[in-house]
């Protein structure tokens, strides 16, 4: 025995729990999609090769050298500076 009121009620929640579920699972992967993107962009941050200095940067850290009294050890030289100092706080000045 069939009522028809309450099959029409069943469906509409089934329908909306259906919904609320499809929801929250694309929001989950919205979520997941977010947070590899920072994890991505700390990764690709911490792995930095420095190819080529311009001028002006070379002036600036040779200055701040030259201002704070760093000692470069012989044979090495602005390399050294960016790998000791990673922040840069020469262009801070």
């Amino acid at each position: 025995m069939k009522n028809i009121l309450t099959l029409k009620v069943e469906s509409a929640l089934g329908a909306i729990f259906i919904s609320l579920l499809s929801i929250f699972l694309v929001s989950i992967m919205f979520i997941a999609m977010k947070n590899f993107e920072s994890d991505d962009d700390i990764a690709n941050a911490s792995r930095s090769t420095i190819k080529f200095l311009s001028l002006n940067e070379r002036l600036e850290i040779k200055t701040w050298v030259t201002n704070n009294n760093i000692n470069i050890p012989p044979g090495k030289g602005f390399r050294y500076v960016i790998k000791t100092y990673p922040d840069k706080p020469w262009l801070e000045e």
